[in-house]
């Protein structure tokens, strides 16, 4: 079948099944999705509206894009809300470009999308802010799974401590947080915070925890410490 025949195909089908098509092949991949609207101008048109660039995978877009093309990408996903270029958005914002106002935004709302890195980085933001922001912090995270694999804890902590290495990795840290002075739990457990001063990232995989409270007291102890790295 010719390349002609096909976009007549396409051009017959309503828009809404085009632009479902297109939000898969988005969704998937971006390379998926640049190839989808680079076969035949009905796809390039259904790839316009804003719920596919809401669903586009960034997983292929650099951290912190230096290309144009990148930053217009990244620009019009997070317009139409997606919920990494918020995260992105935010990480930079708050540890690089001294727009904490902003950053906490765009955080906010990659969380209420339900992104799972963000909530993490929201989260221990608001534990190291202190004061009132700290019970705010924590009824974010408690929404997180804390269970623990055969390896120590969960796999999902695992990734949102790597993925935020590797988004700090791509820019200049100007921000760092102070670590939490401390935060009471309902158990009774003999906890001393200031010995975790030193202890590294990696080291704490297969550390126990008495309560949720006492563990993202430690992981925001560890992440104050990690930023001091950058």
């Amino acid at each position: 079948m010719s390349k002609k025949s096909t976009c007549d195909i396409m051009t017959s089908l309503p828009e809404e099944m085009l632009t479902e098509i297109v939000m898969h092949a988005a969704s998937s991949s971006v390379d998926d999705f640049i190839n989808v609207r680079l076969s035949c101008k009905a796809f390039l048109a259904a790839s316009n509206y804003d719920q596919v660039f809401e669903n586009v995978s960034m997983e292929k877009v650099g951290f912190v894009p230096w290309r144009r093309s990148e930053r217009v990408f990244e620009k019009r996903c997070r317009a139409a809300k997606n919920a990494e270029a918020l995260y992105r958005k935010g990480m930079v914002d708050f540890f690089s470009r001294k727009k904490p106002d902003s950053g906490l935004h765009c955080l906010k709302k990659a969380t209420e999308k339900g992104h799972v890195e963000a909530m993490y980085a929201y989260g221990i933001i608001l534990i190291c802010l202190g004061g009132e922001l700290r019970e705010q912090g924590l009824r974010v995270l408690s929404s997180l799974d804390l269970e623990k694999s055969n390896k120590g804890v969960s796999k999902m902590i695992v990734n949102c401590r790597s993925k935020t290495k590797k988004i700090l990795r791509c820019m200049w840290v100007y921000e760092t947080l102070a670590a939490p002075e401390g935060i009471d739990c309902d158990c009774d457990r003999d906890r001393d915070s200031s010995s975790l001063e030193d202890e590294a990232w990696e080291a704490s995989n297969n550390v126990g925890h008495c309560c949720d409270t006492f563990f993202w007291e430690r992981e925001a102890n560890l992440f104050s410490n990690l930023l001091r790295k950058y």
